[in-house]
């Protein structure tokens, strides 16, 4: 079991973010990346880690302290690149490469960001967050491989059924909207409180007064619901935007309308990142605790249309439990 060098980091849309995927989907032009399996919402590892890199290169840029060298976290730059060429204070290249040499990976390996939570409007309390038995199992995977053991066990449900966090949302048989579904309250699993406190506590940013409205709804408004039933919902909730190219003389369409997937904001995601190359003469580094340490809490610019306000990610930092 990987511990010790591996660590969760979650990530929280602050706006509706586009991470596209490779082809169009009936009437989609630009659809979001899913996984071909499950159908869910994911944001590729190769996708998060050219974002988390850019966010590296802007604090490089702004001799940011605490940060570490972009090129041994993330490897040389792509050539060509504006991050690539010149020569470094320690007789690298700016990329990381030797003067003669070929190009270095860098020791910080990114997965696959997850789906972990998915907002659905409701006839009650405005919105609350999606989750399944799935995504639930995924993230406790990822948490023992990070080293945590403070993760509840994974609740079940049926297709068809919610479980709510809080009595609040209903009695036992009675019916709940949510989104274009009608499903049956059941009694709530014993452990899915505790999850929805967990997440709340670990998973949204420390900041009390932009998160604590957040966090309290989080661990209220979590709801339980099917594989299946998540599945659709994230395939019926996404944000669907139409746009169109103006002529600049006569502001008529030039080209379109094409359409854009997007996650919808308040969209909860997490991935692993691991130290995949031991440094040697350490029996153990501090180093992805570090890494974790700068990105906590920060802003992260991820996928398409960022001058149209998207893309934008708080991350939070959870690594190995205290003990």
């Amino acid at each position: 079991m990987v511990t010790g060098d591996a660590g969760l980091l979650f990530c929280y849309a602050e706006s509706p973010v586009h991470a596209g995927g490779s082809e169009s989907a009936g009437v989609v032009d630009l659809p979001i990346q899913r996984e071909q399996a499950t159908r869910l919402p994911t944001v590729w590892g190769q996708s998060a880690k050219g974002a988390l890199r850019d966010l590296a290169v802007e604090h490089a840029r702004l001799g940011t302290p605490g940060w570490p060298r972009v090129e041994r976290v993330f490897g040389s730059a792509p050539p060509g690149s504006a991050e690539a060429g010149g020569t470094g204070a320690d007789g690298t290249g700016a990329d990381g490469a030797g003067a003669d040499g070929p190009p270095l990976p860098g020791w910080l390996a990114v997965g696959d960001v997850r789906l972990v939570a998915f907002p659905v409007p409701t006839l009650a309390r405005t919105f609350a967050w999606v989750t399944s038995p799935l995504a639930l199992s995924r993230l406790l995977r990822l948490g023992q491989l990070a080293g945590r053991d403070d993760l509840p066990a994974v609740p079940t449900i049926s297709v068809g059924d919610v479980a709510p966090a809080s009595s609040r949302w209903g009695e036992t048989g009675a019916g709940l909207a949510v989104g274009e579904h009608n499903l049956t309250i059941v009694e709530p699993p014993a452990s899915l409180s505790a999850w929805a406190t967990w997440l709340a506590t670990h998973a949204l940013p420390a900041d009390d007064a932009s998160f604590g409205y957040f966090r309290k709804k989080l661990a209220t408004d979590l709801l339980l619901v099917s594989d299946d039933d998540l599945a659709a919902l994230t395939e019926e909730h996404v944000e669907l935007l139409p746009r169109v190219q103006l002529r600049a003389d006569a502001k008529t369409v030039a080209a379109g309308p094409w359409y854009t997937e997007y996650l919808p904001a308040e969209t909860l995601l997490c991935t692993l990142l691991r130290d995949c190359v031991p440094p040697a003469g350490e029996a153990r580094s501090r180093r992805l605790a570090d890494l974790g340490g700068v990105l906590d809490n920060e802003l992260l610019v991820a996928g398409g249309d960022e001058t149209l306000g998207k893309g934008m990610l708080w991350l939070r930092w959870c690594g190995t439990a205290a003990r």
